[in-house]
């Protein structure tokens, strides 16, 4: 049978709506570059005002520097340690 036979768009469309709840943030705070998160906060998303290289820890622990556009990010993040260009907004 083929694949597109059996693909329920219902459930696929379900998922992604319920993924899309936990995108919206209730929170943004301008990051300072090495300064811890706000208590309670253990991770976020990130808003940039330019593109910028960002120096940054993930939630899963890698600690690497990314290109990333301006604009949202959506990638977990718990702590920046540099921002080339730009202001870096911390969404939870």
């Amino acid at each position: 049978m083929d694949t597109l036979q059996t693909w329920n768009s219902s459930s696929f469309l379900q998922a992604i709506a319920e993924e899309l709840k936990f995108a919206s943030s209730r929170n943004m705070e301008e990051i300072t570059p090495g300064s811890p998160l706000p208590s309670g906060v253990e991770d976020f998303s990130l808003l940039l005002s330019s593109a910028a290289s960002v120096g940054l820890t993930t939630t899963g622990g890698q600690t690497l520097t990314v290109s990333l556009p301006a604009g949202f990010n959506p990638i977990r993040v718990q702590s920046v340690a540099t921002v080339s260009a730009g202001t870096a907004v911390a969404l939870y």
